[in-house]
Parts: structure tokens; C-alpha cells; sequence
């Protein structure tokens, strides 16, 4: 009877293996050898549901910096807030996938422009084939402020004075509605191959010459060793530097006296450099002792005082009995 219920057990088992096996597609224990004329093959059945899942996700990254993780999702949420966002992840150093719940928050954010510290953010749809890089960034929307006069605030008129600069894409808020008139802000696409002037140039309606202020909310700096915006040459980690192994020598303080009595001890730093600056300087002042009493002498000097008190006390006493008896005895022999 036991035999016959540890067989239907074991065939029951075998047949759910057999079901998930046929259900799941799981792959077989045993590895199946590679072969150049029968490779496997990955069809789109295989990866439909991640591409599902990542269809509402963009691909983004800041022109010139690369924030880590915990700092980009903050600002993410932050600007965002309100379109779906469903998780933020690190595909490598500077590059971030966002994952939206909806198509429509998707295209909503790629529609629009976002800065990080006045820095452009990048964004792009992502894709099956998508390559993971920074693209080589040909030109960059700016923020630009001209000090015009606000009659050249129209669209039609400040787009063509910034025209020289770049592309316009559009003005703020503020220029738009004439709400804020110390300045006009306007959003430019500028190509990195020309110079970034601090003017421009214009003739107006009546013929003359005027020249603009331009300040740039952003300047990138570009490197000429690896051509990466947000650093310089000095300053990149891909460069043909080459560290070279020199022994540390080890150097002991020596402690100098000057003429005033002074002693200097000279600073080292932790590679054993002395510093050129002014040196610490420790005052040899002389010692004055510092005069103590006991509570007890105060006391023994008191009595003292008090007993030379009484003593003198008795003395004028005897002095003027003895003065009395005196006179007593003169008065007898005159009398």
C-alpha cells in the first residue's frame, strides 16, 4: 500500500515537471552544445514583455555633468512630479533610464526642455537597439539674458536679434507676459564650434546701430583631449597622463631659535613639503611665582594680632595703677 502511493506521487510529480517544462519553456538541465550551423535563436517572443516594460522609458543625461544616482532621482521626482514616474536606474556613469506608467507622460517630457543647474538635460525615447552613450553633442539649448529695450520683446523682433547667436526655440515666461522688464530671457540652441561673444549687434528701425549685452546662463567647457563638455584638458581622466612611482623621503622638523626668544617650528604637509607660510611662533615668557596662603595661617596670624591686642591692653592697665599708687604715696609725704 505504501509502495502504491510513493509511485503516484513520483508520476504526479514527473507530469507537473512535464506541464511547467511545456508551459514555461524552462531551459533543459543538461547544456546544449554550441554549434556554428545550429546556433540558438532569440525571437521577439523572447524579449516582448522587457520591451513592453521599457517602451514608456527615456534615455537621459546632463550636458557637462554626471550627478549620482540619489541626486538625479531627487530632481527627477522633483520636475516630474506629476507625470508618472515609475522608477529611475543608472544604466552606467552620467546615464539615466526613467520609467514612466504612461506613453503620454513619455511624450510629454520628451516634448519639453529641462536644465539641471542651468545645464541641459538631454532626453531621447528609448529604443530595442538603443546604444547606451553620451552622443557627440553638436549644439546646446542656453539660456540667454539681453539687456534690450523691452520694445524689442516681441518673438518677431528678438528672435531675429538672436538669431546671430543660434537657433531661438522660445522665451520665458516672464518676457512673454512682460511681467519682469530688467532683462530679456530667451532660449537659444547654440552650436559649440563658435565663440561665445558677450554682444551683439543690431540696426533698429530708425537706422542706427545698437549693441546688446549678452550673458550666457551656462558656458561649456570643452576638453580638446577626449572632446567631453565639463571639463578641461588639465582636469581629464583620459588623457595620456602617466603616474610615475617616486620614493617619499622622510624629512624631520627642526625647531629654530630667533633672537627674541622666540622658537619657530616649521609646518610639513603630509608629503613631506614645508609650507611657506608664516611659521608658529612660541613666546618664551618668563615665570612669576605666584604668592599661596593656607587658610590655617590666616588663622594663626589672627590670633596672633588678638593676643598682642590684650597684651597691650594689661600693660596700660599696670602703668596706670601703678601711676595711682604713685600719687597716693607723694600726697602723704606733703601732707
Amino acid at each position: 500500500m505504501v509502495d502504491n502511493e510513493s509511485d503516484d506521487d513520483s508520476n504526479h510529480t514527473v507530469n507537473t515537471n512535464e506541464l511547467i517544462e511545456s508551459d514555461l519553456h524552462i531551459i533543459p538541465d543538461e547544456p546544449v552544445l554550441m554549434e556554428s550551423n545550429n546556433p540558438i535563436v532569440i525571437d521577439l517572443e523572447d524579449i516582448q514583455e522587457e520591451v513592453d516594460f521599457w517602451n514608456s522609458a527615456v534615455v537621459c543625461y546632463i550636458v557637462g555633468a554626471n550627478p549620482p544616482l540619489n541626486v538625479m532621482e531627487g530632481f527627477i521626482r522633483r520636475i516630474w512630479r506629476n507625470l508618472n514616474v515609475d522608477k529611475v536606474v543608472m544604466v552606467k556613469r552620467g546615464i539615466f533610464l526613467v520609467r514612466f506608467l504612461t506613453m503620454d507622460s513619455r511624450d510629454k517630457v520628451v516634448a519639453g526642455h529641462y536644465f539641471f543647474d542651468s545645464k541641459p538635460l538631454i532626453l531621447k525615447p528609448w529604443t530595442v537597439d538603443m546604444d547606451m552613450e553620451k552622443d557627440d553633442v553638436k549644439s546646446v539649448p542656453i539660456w540667454l539674458q539681453l539687456q534690450l529695450n523691452f520694445k524689442y520683446w516681441g518673438e518677431r523682433s528678438l528672435f531675429k536679434i538672436v538669431s546671430q547667436i543660434g537657433k531661438p526655440i522660445k522665451r520665458d515666461y516672464a518676457t512673454t507676459c512682460r511681467d519682469k522688464l530688467q532683462y530679456a530671457r530667451v532660449l537659444v540652441d547654440v552650436p559649440l564650434s563658435q565663440e561665445f561673444v558677450d554682444a551683439i549687434s543690431f540696426r533698429n528701425e530708425n537706422g542706427e546701430m545698437i549693441r546688446v549685452g549678452v550673458h550666457f546662463e551656462w558656458r561649456p567647457t570643452l576638453c580638446s583631449a577626449c572632446k567631453m563638455i565639463g571639463h578641461m584638458a588639465p582636469e581629464c581622466r583620459q588623457g595620456n597622463t602617466k603616474k610615475v612611482w617616486v620614493r617619499k623621503h622622510t624629512t624631520v622638523s627642526t625647531i629654530q631659535e630667533n633672537g627674541n626668544g622666540a622658537t619657530e617650528v616649521p609646518i610639513m604637509d603630509p608629503e613631506g613639503f614645508q609650507r611657506t607660510l608664516r611659521p608658529i611662533r612660541v613666546r618664551n615668557s618668563p615665570v612669576v611665582p605666584t604668592h599661596t596662603t593656607n587658610t590655617f595661617q590666616l588663622l594663626v596670624e589672627m590670633q596672633k594680632e588678638g593676643d598682642a591686642a590684650i597684651g597691650e591692653d594689661s600693660l596700660v592697665e599696670v602703668e596706670n595703677e601703678s601711676n595711682a599708687s604713685g600719687r597716693e604715696d607723694s600726697s602723704h609725704s606733703y601732707g
